[in-house]
């Protein structure tokens, strides 16, 4: 079978959950392999797919080029309150129609032949929003290459006693700006501490960081634009006390699945199952009282789910490509 994920490759963790599937999928036997959906030369090479499997966009040109049936899977990516936000702003600045991703989303959710989400609150809603006698929404787990992500070891600890790492994609959904508010209080209680934040956008560094020199975060703290590439993302998960990584909503996500296969320990909000400590979504002063019990060891971690192996995933996408595929 020849499978094809249609994707922006932009490193992003939409980007790194498709690449990881088709490399899944290829290890188990699959033709497999991504397209950029911006580059039209990756795109011939894709006709004769079996299957298509949609993580961002699928060309509408490319329908009259295929020789084979058009089977697609889409894959909600970004989360369904991402897409409403990301519309609201697309239409406060004038956009609407194929740049509107709400539009994208209702579009793929009618026209695909399966539609796939690894969190039970999506899938709730993706169900509420599709059509009466539309195939289910499949609810797969987000697993990752848990032999790569538990292998090696720190090559050294981060500075901080204890050291808190964080890198979410910084987009409202899941952006350090709650933990960075409530960050100067934390040290003002634990003084040792200190908090690794990467993937600062270069772009919000106008309002990050004045905010965070105003509200006495910066001082114990290392803010940084970077992004790392797999190998020292784990050795960051292994050479720190704790990751946090507070998504809206307490969904799990790519980031925080990686960081517990790597053996972090791992803060997030209320509700997600394979984090070690909860705290709640909400007023800052609260989130600074429970990080500050937290490190200062005074609250017990939970019995958390084990992370799903990628292998789970891959399964589940290819039970669904013989599902539609005859």
């Amino acid at each position: 079978m020849k499978a094809r994920h249609w994707v922006l490759k932009c490193g992003s963790g939409m980007h790194r959950v498709a690449e990881s599937i088709s490399e899944g999928e290829a290890a188990v036997g699959l033709d497999s392999a991504m397209v950029d959906v911006e580059k039209e030369a990756e795109w011939e090479e894709a006709v004769d797919a079996d299957v298509h499997i949609v993580h961002t966009h699928f060309p509408s040109k490319m329908l009259p080029r295929l020789t084979r049936p058009r089977r697609l899977v889409w894959v909600g990516h970004g989360t369904p309150d991402h897409v409403f936000h990301s519309a609201a702003e697309s239409a406060q600045s004038g956009a609407y129609g194929a740049g509107d991703a709400l539009m994208l989303m209702q579009h793929w959710m009618q026209h695909a032949d399966a539609r796939v989400t690894f969190w039970e609150r999506h899938k709730w809603i993706y169900d509420r929003m599709s059509q009466r006698g539309a195939r289910p929404t499949d609810l797969l787990p987000l697993g990752v290459d848990k032999v790569f992500w538990g292998s090696g070891s720190t090559r050294g600890k981060f500075v901080g006693e204890p050291s808190v790492f964080t890198g979410e994609n910084p987009h409202y959904i899941k952006w350090p700006y709650d933990l960075l508010t409530a960050w100067g209080e934390v040290t003002d209680a634990v003084p040792d501490a200190r908090l690794h934040a990467i993937y600062i956008a270069r772009d919000l560094h106008r309002v990050f960081i004045p905010w965070c020199n105003a509200i006495g975060s910066a001082y114990g703290a290392y803010l940084s634009s970077n992004t790392y590439d797999k190998d020292w993302l784990r050795n960051s998960f292994q050479s720190t006390d704790y990751y946090c990584g507070l998504v809206r909503y307490g969904d799990h996500n790519h980031m925080g699945m990686q960081a517990n296969a790597a053996g972090a320990t791992t803060i997030s909000y209320t509700g997600n199952p394979y984090s070690d400590f909860w705290i709640p979504e909400g007023s800052q002063m609260v989130i600074a009282k429970e990080l500050i019990a937290i490190l200062k060891g005074e609250r017990e971690p939970r019995d958390k789910t084990p992370v799903p192996g990628l292998s789970d995933t891959v399964e589940g996408m290819v039970n669904i490509y013989k599902d539609i595929c005859p």
